[in-house]
């Protein structure tokens, strides 16, 4: 098994960038191996479009037929192949199949974390300004892509003792970056009454 696989053909960012098989690599690293029924009862999604899902993934590479877990020649058995995946900054196609999806996905839930009555103490809505210099700002990265991996490593360990099913999928969206002083022309709104 791979260490890590690098995500950078369009395949893959478009494989990976599906949530739903984002969910389905991350059981495979807490089951070890699984059918498309076992996946299907865990992420509450009928079997047939974990089946497609998983072939998705297969294609891409990502995943491999498991054999020697099958119980027969037509049992098909799944397995990751790394112990992570990490979507590689440079890729062209990033922009498009993973990160404006993903800021969609943090859109609605600002959204929905504003909604009359909306509590949600498992969930982190921030957006903050901070002034620092550029060895501050390397030191929190570095710390945060600590807190990411501990996290990570702690949850899939428990997971892995522990399988519940009871779990939920959740997903950490994380920017640190200098801000232009300008605001770009994008960010305003468009004009009333033209069009």
């Amino acid at each position: 098994m791979l260490e890590t696989f690098r995500v950078q053909d369009p395949a893959a960012l478009r494989a990976i960038a599906h949530p739903t098989r984002q969910r389905i690599l991350t059981e495979l690293a807490v089951l070890g191996h699984a059918r498309a029924a076992d996946l299907a009862q865990v992420i509450g999604e009928p079997a047939n479009s974990v089946s497609f899902h998983l072939r998705v993934l297969a294609r891409a590479g990502m995943i491999v037929e498991a054999p020697e877990q099958a119980r027969d020649r037509r049992d098909r058995v799944w397995t990751n192949v790394a112990e992570s995946y990490v979507v590689d900054p440079g890729s062209p196609e990033v922009v498009r199949e993973v990160v404006r999806p993903a800021l969609r996905w943090a859109e609605r839930l600002f959204a929905e974390a504003n909604s009359a009555g909306a509590r949600h103490e498992d969930r982190l809505f921030a957006i903050s300004a901070l002034v620092l210099t550029p060895q501050q700002a390397a030191e929190m990265t570095q710390e945060v892509t600590e807190l990411l991996e501990r996290w990570a490593h702690r949850a899939l360990t428990e997971a892995q003792d522990d399988p519940d099913p009871a779990r939920r999928a959740y997903q950490a969206l994380t920017v640190l970056a200098p801000r232009a002083e300008k605001r770009d022309p994008d960010d305003d709104p468009p004009a009333v009454g033209q069009g």
